[in-house]
């Protein structure tokens, strides 16, 4: 059930007595939005800082702000916060002014020029949809221009969207413009209420003081093109939708795509060389470093028919004691004796994929006390999940020893005794007695270094090896599932373990699928292929020991760039994909109808609209009469959620029902059982039941529900579309 409080309810032309309990009584809020002026404001709250700044500049700073923003007279409550910055982040300052009982704040953001980063403007109220999105730009507009108007210049217009109903905004995008060329990695976000008109927040992602070089390009968007063919590869593999069958069970579908290897690339339009990354870092060695990423999602009689079911998932299970002794007895897992200390609990492990079964979690630690000063600082502890079943290990991870000794300062020196090459024998063989099958379809796809445990001549040493197994099906990579795992190159044992592993998959056949050189055809056709301004950064490190000092330049390059999304391609007809398999069709945050024009209803459809609440397709349909699903997803979406006690179902749903329902959600359900007190000026009273008299009424005085011409409430007819939407936003204006 919705938490938010009800505000002023009148229940025109609903009779309700005064005997009324006083627990219903509804009392109006007379609070309203303060005024205006500017405040001399008392700081009331110590500052916190990295390195000092003056009161001065404090000062200074308070005035540039209140130069551009108006802060209204009761926030007198004053606080901020100075963060110093680095040598290559910019020193910020944060300030709030608050009313007393800190339910009304401005929070902003600014950096060491004043220049407002992100401000907030929170009341805690005004959730009632008034104005339409269309109605409100000009305020966001406005508040950019009056706080940046260099910024405002620059900007293009990209989007709108309503936040949710929850914080009562709509979102206004924008994104940069240099030379009529979009720079999409400088961004605007300004939120105004939906109730008010006012502005509420203001984000903005800008690099200032950047030279912009010329838009003159030299390379053509088609050359572009083909060189950033030449530099991927369109890899085909397999990716996961799940899904619900009508019994509620979970079923997983493996489709086929052909996707980038890349997750970036671009091409600069001056020089036609080829980028695949916006971060160039370079060492005191003048080398780059390269890992993978491995995601890894291991796990870590009188009965009824459930009950017994579960009865007998139980028998058979392994003891604790051998669940432990699983984990302990494996002499290829990295097992720091001193670990004594062992907990172990047994629980039911329900995957997304709808399978489940028992499990031992087990931690293990070293209980001994830390001697820091005797350079004895080090406490091994690992996790462990066991299969209750078979006693197979899960998933299994160690802590791994530094070799750092706090005492001395210093590195000690142990020997990595294994190769990477070696570390990856042994974890298969590790695999092949714990996961044959998993293991045999699987096909190893990378590793990397691991953990750094000294540093020789100023270079890392590195003392373990992670390697990822990606699944696959056919010889084709299923994305969703993989084996990972780690080796320690001074003991050459197992320090880390695990696999995801949907069971069950449906895998599309691979038959009369294009090629790869088609699908790239296809791919870069798509929208988000284009010429933009793109931000950059030039990093260095000057040390690579613990006290490195780190630089970072942002620079700006004129390049053709794959923003493309999703960047999914049908290997059998090209087409782009969206993340369930189906066709993509480009969607926006708002619902747009044909066929509302002139109804009685249009403006609270288009306010649902324009909260992302509305139905596909281009009509509306208002005269058809909403289903129970149609309407509990329009009223969750609105914020209102039921417990599992009030449900709707059925094919449609009457406006008696839908008007219970509602008043429900609102908490007002108690006051509608109150029989005797209620009457309504409607000639159709007779027709409803008297233990429903209480909910008409309240819906009657809430307008979920209005009379037709004749004055009647016609509750037992179907409720249509447009009378949904009339009750939803009528339900959000009962908010506050």
């Amino acid at each position: 059930m919705i938490t938010k409080k009800i505000g002023t309810v009148i229940l025109s032309g609903a009779l309700v007595v005064s005997a009324l309990p006083s627990p219903y009584l509804l009392k109006a809020d007379a609070s309203s939005l303060a005024g205006t002026n500017l405040v001399n404001t008392t700081i009331s709250s110590k500052a916190q800082t990295g390195d000092s700044a003056s009161s001065k500049d404090l000062e200074n700073m308070i005035n540039t702000v209140k130069s551009k923003i108006t802060i209204p007279s009761d926030l007198s409550e004053f606080s901020y916060n100075y963060n110093s910055g680095s040598s290559y982040t910019d020193s910020t300052w944060n300030l709030t002014w608050a009313n007393k009982d800190s339910s009304k704040s401005i929070y902003i953001n600014c950096d060491s020029k004043g220049r407002i980063q992100s401000y907030n403007y929170n009341t805690n109220q005004s959730y009632k949809p008034v104005y339409l999105q269309g109605e409100l730009k000009d305020k966001a507009d406005a508040f950019i221009k009056g706080i940046s108007p260099d910024i405002y210049n620059k900007l293009q217009y990209t989007d709108a969207s309503a936040r949710s109903s929850y914080n009562g905004t709509y979102s206004y995008q924008y994104q940069r413009m240099e030379n009529g060329i979009p720079m999409p990695d400088n961004t605007v976000t300004v939120g105004v209420n939906y109730q008010t008109g006012e502005v509420t927040s203001y984000t903005v992602n800008w690099l200032y003081d950047v030279s912009i070089p010329s838009s003159e390009v030299k390379i053509t968007k088609e050359d572009a093109a083909s060189r950033i063919g030449k530099n991927i590869k369109m890899t085909l593999s397999y990716q996961s939708a799940y899904n619900k069958d009508s019994n509620g069970k979970s079923t997983v579908k493996a489709f086929l795509v052909y996707s980038p290897d890349k997750s970036y690339i671009s091409v600069d339009a001056v020089t036609g060389k080829i980028y695949d990354t916006q971060n160039l870092w370079t060492d005191l060695y003048g080398n780059e470093k390269a890992g993978f990423a491995a995601d890894s999602k291991a796990d870590g009689s009188g009965l009824t028919p459930q009950e017994a079911a579960e009865v007998d998932n139980i028998k058979g299970l392994i003891t604790k004691e051998n669940a432990i002794k699983a984990v302990k007895g494996n002499g290829k897992l990295l097992f720091d004796k001193n670990m004594t200390s062992v907990t172990a609990n047994l629980y039911k492990n329900d995957s997304s994929n709808g399978s489940s079964g028992y499990v031992w979690g087990i931690s293990f630690s070293d209980p001994r006390e830390e001697k820091t000063g005797k350079g004895d600082s080090y406490r091994a502890h690992a996790n462990a999940t066991v299969d209750a079943k078979t006693g197979k290990i899960l998933s299994y991870y160690s802590s791994t020893n530094n070799y750092y000794n706090s005492a001395t300062g210093k590195w000690e020196s142990p020997k990595v005794k294994y190769t990477s090459k070696q570390g990856k024998g042994i974890l298969e063989g590790f695999l092949k007695e714990q996961i044959p099958e998993y293991f045999k379809n699987s096909t190893y796809s990378g590793a990397a270094d691991d953990y750094i445990i000294a540093y020789k001549d100023s270079k890392p040493v590195y003392g373990g090896y992670s390697y990822n197994y990606q699944r696959v099906n056919e010889k084709i990579p299923y994305a969703a599932n993989n084996i990972i795992g780690s080796v320690d190159g001074v003991t050459g044992k197992i320090y880390s373990f695990g696999y995801n592993w949907d069971e069950n998959v449906t895998f599309e056949a691979p038959d009369n699928i294009i090629s790869a050189e088609k699908a790239f055809d296809s791919y870069i056709a798509n929208e988000g292929y284009r010429l933009v301004y793109e931000i950059y950064y030039k990093n260095s490190v000057t040390n690579a020991k613990a006290d490195a000092s780190y630089t970072q330049t942002p620079l700006v390059r004129l390049v053709y760039r794959t923003d493309i999304t999703p960047n999914y391609i049908s290997p059998f007809n090209g087409k782009q994909l969206d993340s369930d398999g189906k066709e993509y069709t480009k969607t926006t945050n708002l619902y747009s109808y044909t066929d509302i024009d002139n109804n009685s209803s249009a403006r609270n459809i288009k306010l649902l609209a324009n909260m992302g609440i509305g139905f596909e397709g281009g009509l509306f349909k208002p005269s058809q009469a909403i289903t129970a699903e149609e309407l509990t997803d329009f009223i969750n979406k609105a914020g209102f959620y039921a417990d599992s006690k009030n449900k709707l179902s059925g094919s449609t749903i009457n406006r008696m029902e839908a008007a219970k329902y509602a008043v429900k959600l609102l908490g007002l359900e108690k006051a509608a059982k109150i029989s005797g007190i209620y009457s309504m000026n409607i000639t159709d009273q007779a027709t409803i039941n008297q233990s429903d008299i209480g909910y008409a009424a309240i819906a009657y005085g809430l307008k979920l529900l209005t009379p037709n011409s004749n004055n009647q409430l016609h509750a037992g007819d179907n409720l249509t579309r447009q009378e949904a939407a009339d009750l939803i936003v009528a339900m959000l204006n009962t908010q506050e």
